[in-house]
């Protein structure tokens, strides 16, 4: 039924991907840390690390290279599984049957990938913080863990948050809508699933990337209004 369907979609999109997850976001949260502090130079206080944790790790990496696995995950697995049957004229039969695909195959996709990519992009941030948080130890000798993630609470803002969100909501909505379109589009043999897969990939790669950067584009913009560049 319905419910079991978007369930499936959150068991293989979410909780199948989050070994692979934490171990990629440990590594993202120690490179983040460190790139960072090397690119800004010497940080003043707990507080400016806090920041530089939230906006490199929180509201810009995490639901970035979420996005990225899942694309690599799910959005290639649901393109050619809706491909192969609208080859084999399984959506016509649904159809025939009076059973509608939107509700039957659609919805819960997208309902279940929505979920799963936003669960996912929290588990991220939670792993790559604790990989900044180990690095940090590294770089500033002993920082008590109680200090590193209060700086980080503290720094991080209502707009950090809704900026998280509407990434990880949207970029999902997103991404499985371009899969099921790609899927349910294919027609003639089954050679043509693998095109649908690659296409279904890479337009939601750049769905991603553009969105990211417009979502950025609207809420740095009026923080930079007034800034003066000192020659």
């Amino acid at each position: 039924d319905f419910a079991r369907e978007v369930g499936n979609q959150i068991y293989y999109t979410g909780v199948q991907a989050v070994p692979a997850a934490l171990v990629i976001a440990l590594g993202v949260g120690v490179l983040a840390i460190a790139q960072g502090v090397s690119g800004v130079g010497a940080l003043t206080s707990t507080d400016d690390l806090g920041r530089l944790a939230t906006v490199l790790v929180v509201r810009e990496l995490s639901p970035l290279i979420t996005g990225i696995v899942v694309i690599a995950r799910s959005v290639t697995a649901v393109s050619a599984e809706l491909g192969l049957m609208s080859v084999n004229r399984e959506v016509e039969a649904l159809e025939a049957m009076g059973i509608p695909p939107m509700r039957n195959l659609i919805a819960p996709r997208l309902i279940g990938g929505m979920t799963a990519i936003t669960g996912l992009s929290i588990i991220f941030a939670a792993a790559a913080l604790v990989g900044g948080f180990w690095i940090s130890r590294v770089l500033f000798a002993y920082l008590p863990a109680s200090l590193f993630f209060r700086a980080v609470l503290s720094a991080t803002s209502l707009l950090d948050l809704s900026t998280f969100f509407a990434k990880s909501l949207l970029g999902g909505l997103g991404l499985f809508l371009i899969a099921c379109y790609h899927g349910m589009n294919v027609a003639g043999s089954p050679t043509r699933v693998p095109v649908c897969v690659s296409r279904a990939s890479r337009h939601g790669l750049i769905y991603l990337l553009a969105l990211h950067g417009l979502i950025d584009l609207y809420t740095l913009t009026p923080s930079l209004q007034g800034t003066v560049l000192m020659p």
